[in-house]
């Protein structure tokens, strides 16, 4: 009876072991094909970073730009973008008009502070598409706006397969590792609680034995 116990308690060990080690050998192998899915969504802009850079705009002054998106990756998307102010005057910030337009219709027309964002926007893989800028500074400004000027950030996001938005200055993978990594230790906790467990049961019954 002791041999079968002791057989039971090597066989309940091993598999233990087999079931730890598979756990540690196959969750990287998953991450990384997780990793190459998120490769897959690529979106580019041309300019890359700086689309307006003008200085000694006169009130009555604008100035025009055409910004290229392209879908440089293996799947179609929708692609959509905000703006904020990151530095300069806020005052000067709130005068300046906005339109933003794509060969077909105007997308937006008033003050830049009011931009928050466009609707989500098509674009099939490997394809192009032209987005039209025009920035003016209203003519009813007086000299109290001389001289100011202001930094805007245009942030674009690929409203990805994810459940959520991946900016185009480069992916950011989920926490999957941080998350993986609970998973495998509360894996590992519960199969170490079974062996002692096993353990304990065994020793109980065999001290009952003898007693």
């Amino acid at each position: 009876m002791e041999d079968t116990m002791n057989k039971k308690k090597v066989v309940t060990v091993l598999v233990c072991y087999f079931l730890l080690v598979g756990i540690i050998i196959f969750v990287p192998f998953s991450q990384k094909t997780y990793a190459a899915g998120v490769q897959d969504i690529d979106i580019a802009t041309s300019p890359e970073k700086v689309l307006f850079d003008v200085s000694n705009l006169k009130p009555g002054d604008w100035a025009e730009r055409t910004l290229t998106i392209q879908n440089k990756g293996k799947q179609d998307l929708k692609y959509l973008f905000s703006s904020k102010l990151k530095e300069g005057s806020d005052k000067f910030y709130k005068e300046l008009k906005l339109i933003v337009s794509d060969k077909n219709n105007v997308l937006f027309d008033g003050k830049m502070q009011d931009f928050n964002k466009l609707d989500p926007r098509f674009i099939g893989k490997n394809n192009t598409e032209q987005l039209f800028f025009k920035v003016a500074v209203p003519e009813e400004l007086d000299n109290q706006y001389q001289g100011l000027t202001c930094k805007v950030e245009f942030k674009f996001y690929v409203e990805g397969t994810l459940g959520g938005l991946l900016p185009v200055d480069g992916p950011k993978l989920p926490e999957t590792g941080t998350n993986m990594f609970n998973i495998i230790v509360a894996g590992a906790a519960l199969i170490l609680t079974g062996s002692i467990f096993q353990f304990v049961l065994a020793r109980r019954r065999k001290i009952a034995k003898q007693a």
